[in-house]
């Protein structure tokens, strides 16, 4: 790749999504330090509203870290709830949990139950985060709501966070009991001086000093993804391919346009 051809230390445009390379916007550090408050000070279950590529993944992965680090929390991130049905879920969580469960969905909820109450009275915090919660089931989104029920008369028992690409809302409306119980937070896209900033975060945290793209290369990237973070880094990612490759050391407009044109729609 490039990464020797400009000096880098590694390639700072990938779209795993590696913690030390999310640049906090203020809406990003709002929406993070909001979910935070929420889950630590058992302030009620909330969810992350954000469209695909906003850094909702980053932020969760960064969360379950930070609390995972506390020993008197207890986490499980589930990564995407992709199971064939509720009974899975809630085994799902339970083994992350290391509880143990039973043949009847009935008493694998009152171990879980149990469970709860045992690790609050050991000063214990439990804490449920889920990704891609747009694609939990009806019933799925119905037991969070049933966990919920869980608490002391002033504590809920196991803190929940979700986090959601927008097709998550209408599904909410439909279930008014659960969405009014919990709070909302948004990520949207950049302004163009977040996404240079967060372009010019992420060379620097690869081992580089000044961001390689002109302005109207920066303009360019921005006019084409909208701001939005991922496409913004697989955009940035080919453009500087082919400007090495090139032998330049300096991406121009034509060069994104060029690399633009070889990505997918899925992409940009």
């Amino acid at each position: 790749m490039y990464a020797e051809y400009f000096g880098l230390a590694e390639i700072p445009f990938r779209v795993t999504p590696d913690p030390r390379f999310l640049w906090y916007s203020e809406q990003h550090q709002e929406a993070k330090q909001k979910i935070v408050y929420y889950v630590s000070q058992s302030a009620g279950p909330i969810y992350l509203l954000a469209q695909v590529g906003t850094g909702k993944t980053t932020i969760a992965r960064r969360i379950a870290e930070e609390f995972s680090a506390d020993a008197t929390k207890k986490v499980v991130f589930v990564p995407s709830p992709k199971l064939t049905s509720t009974n899975a879920f809630l085994r799902f969580v339970m083994d992350e949990f290391e509880v143990k469960t039973d043949r009847a969905y009935a008493r694998s909820l009152k171990n879980f139950q149990e469970f709860l109450v045992e690790q609050y009275q050991n000063g214990i915090a439990c804490i449920l985060l889920i990704d891609e919660a747009q694609n939990m089931t009806r019933d799925m989104l119905l037991l969070i709501q049933h966990l919920f029920n869980f608490s002391t008369n002033t504590e809920f028992l196991v803190q929940i966070a979700l986090f959601a690409q927008p097709e998550l809302q209408p599904r909410l409306e439909r279930l008014e009991s659960l969405k009014s119980r919990m709070s909302i937070a948004k990520l949207k896209p950049f302004n163009l001086e977040q996404a240079r900033e967060m372009m010019q975060f992420r060379w620097t945290v690869a081992g580089g000093r000044n961001l390689p793209f002109d302005d109207d290369a920066l303009a360019e990237v921005y006019r084409i993804t909208g701001g939005v973070p991922r496409p913004v880094v697989k955009l940035a990612n080919e453009a500087l391919i082919k400007t090495a490759v090139d032998g330049r050391h300096v991406v121009d407009r034509d060069t994104v346009n060029a690399a633009a044109a070889e990505l997918t729609a899925d992409d940009i």
